[in-house]
């Protein structure tokens, strides 16, 4: 790796100086309003979820069901390294993208060009690997001022100089050898970096930091259990369990300006074995409102409690304004990995409706229409030390997971990815379940299972009126994130390596392309000298990479319709002085 870098290194001092050079001088900074006004700017991607709703839905509507069909590669790069898995959301600014490869490693490249202006890679601990619970992926970086923003993997968050990658900053947030990990996108609200970390399989205990983006010093810790005598304390058993009670923030969250709120969500509570934490375990399982600036929970809505099937609820809220049954409602919407795609109301944490998305669930028999709580079938529960129980539906890896979906306020459609699919559980005996930090703390094993001759779904969701408008099939799980945009075209990836392009009304295919490894990333759309592009990482890896052997990859691919590719004299290949020197006679 070390070779590497010194050999990118090159390809940055020479193609900086050049590369950050907009037609109007210097690129700007990206400032607070930038942030808040993000959706308003098309051209751009400067977010994770493109604005703080997370809509991932752009203005650009150059790319339309009549001609998608003519899209074809601009120009792609490889990111090298160890082949890991790619999951992140590119970000775009002035010019340039940004992301995070495998192991947090963050690329800047010329988009006119496809040249690597400059490449952060980090170097980890011995041993690191073995506290990964779900690869070495990265989801993304943030972006502020001349500052990029990564939280590498063994929870250590890093401020990059954007014009040339060197290190302005960084602060420790933990410590790996507990279980701590760190591979989401950070959230920046005025001067708050906001970050949430992995390891609910290992006894963690969840919180949300924030951090001063300039300085880095830390503003405050919210954590998601709480500790004997604070709100939802009761929910726990009298003991220390609260310690390594799980409820990981481990996905970006959502932000209201007008509200001043964080909308975040939490994972699994631990261990899995559900007997041995009764109660219903908040705030796992939860939407959290949060006040910015002090880390203050306003309120939770819990959506699996004591949940014994990690069925994690950190997926990203959604915010939109939508009238349903003739009453205007400010809600969060989300796809829960318990199988059922929930509404509810923002403003109070009250419930509005859920839905099931996956067909044959059955570890609940329905959901209380006025509370939102489930009804449990105590049958589907494994019990320490009892039988397997199978098949439970939907499996863990969920009816959708961490890939985020997408919503088009002009018609009110939210695009979710989706997979049927099942597990077997069975919960170890008590007295085999011991907490040593650093080691797996569970006390389940698991099996998945194929239900059926297809597993992915991509679904189209009428969200005011309470129904599926339409849903592509796939035979392989989905794990890439949604685009919707103003021209009327879907885009998102298969694991088949297709990146894909979908008529958002009809869900007709409308174009696709093979990219050579399976897609766990996130499309982004933006605009360079009067054209759109569309820009996606490719490379299996994560969660998928465990059910299935394919080869794997790791490549940015740029599409348009009449894009160009400005191939100048810059180039990411480097001639490495000692194996091939300058003849002199």
């Amino acid at each position: 790796m070390r070779a590497i870098s010194k050999r990118l290194s090159l390809v940055a001092m020479a193609a900086a100086a050049i590369a950050f050079i907009s037609p109007h001088g210097r690129a700007a900074p990206v400032t607070a309003d930038d942030l808040l006004n993000a959706q308003n700017n098309a051209g751009e991607w400067l977010m994770y979820g493109r604005d703080y709703r997370n809509w991932r839905y752009s203005p650009l509507d150059q790319i339309t069901p009549e001609n998608a069909a003519q899209l074809k590669p601009v120009w792609a790069m490889s990111t090298g390294g160890k082949f890991g898995g790619l999951e992140a959301t590119p970000l775009f600014h002035d010019g340039v993208l940004y992301f995070s490869a495998d192991y947090a490693r963050v690329f800047a490249v010329d988009a006119r060009t496809g040249t690597i202006l400059w490449h952060y890679e980090p170097e980890y601990g011995t041993g690191f690997d073995a506290m990964l619970c779900c690869g070495p992926i990265s989801r993304g970086v943030a972006i502020k001022g001349d500052l990029v923003y990564v939280a590498r993997l063994d929870a250590v968050l890093v401020a990059l100089n954007r014009t040339n990658g060197k290190i302005v900053w960084q602060q420790k947030i933990d410590d790996w050898k507990r279980g701590v990990t760190t591979n989401s996108a950070p959230l920046i609200v005025g001067n708050h970096l906001i970050i949430g970390v992995s390891g609910g399989e290992y006894g963690v205990r969840g919180y949300l930091k924030s951090y001063d983006t300039e300085t880095g010093a830390l503003q405050w810790t919210t954590y998601t259990v709480p500790a004997p005598g604070e709100p939802g304390s009761d929910t726990w058993p009298k003991d220390d369990s609260w310690k390594t009670g799980g409820a990981p923030t481990w996905l970006t969250g959502s932000y209201d300006a007008a509200t001043n709120t964080l909308y975040w969500g939490t994972g699994n509570p631990g261990p899995w074995a559900a007997g041995q934490r009764p109660g219903d375990n908040l705030w796992s399982d939860c939407t959290l409102a949060i006040d910015p600036d002090t880390g203050k929970i306003k309120w939770g809505f819990q959506y699996t409690p004591n949940d014994a099937w990690d069925y994690d609820a950190m997926a990203t809220p959604i915010l939109i304004d939508i009238t349903i049954g003739g009453k205007p409602i400010k809600a969060a919407a989300l796809a829960n990995r318990n199988g059922f795609f929930y509404v509810i109301d923002r403003s109070s944490g009250k419930f509005v409706y859920a839905m099931p998305l996956v067909q044959g669930i059955n570890w609940t028999t329905g959901i209380d229409p006025v509370t939102g709580r489930p009804s449990e079938v105590a049958a589907m529960k494994p019990k320490q030390g009892g039988p397997t129980v199978q098949p439970i539906i939907p499996g863990l890896e969920g009816g959708t997971n961490w890939f985020p979906p997408a919503y088009d306020p002009t018609t009110g459609t939210m695009f979710v990815g989706q997979n049927q699919w099942g597990m077997g559980l069975t919960a170890w005996e008590k007295k085999k379940l011991v907490y040593k930090p650093g080691d797996l703390y569970m006390g389940v094993d698991y099996q998945m299972y194929r239900m059926g001759d297809t597993i992915g779904r991509i679904k189209a969701i009428d969200v005011a009126n309470k129904k599926v408008i339409w849903e592509i099939q796939s035979p392989l799980p989905v794990f890439a994130g949604m685009l919707a945009t103003k021209g009327g075209v879907l885009f998102t990836g298969d694991q088949r390596g297709r990146l894909l392009a979908i008529d958002q009304k009809t869900g007709k295919l409308l174009w696709n392309f093979q990219t050579g490894s399976g897609i766990n990333a996130s499309p982004i759309t933006y605009e360079l000298d009067g054209k759109q592009y569309v820009a996606i990482l490719s490379g299996l890896g994560g969660d998928p990479s465990f059910y299935y052997s394919a080869p794997k990859g790791g490549m940015l691919w740029v599409f348009a319709i009449d894009g160009k590719v400005d191939e100048g004299n810059l180039y990411n290949q480097e001639v490495i002085q000692n194996a091939l020197p300058v003849y002199k006679p």
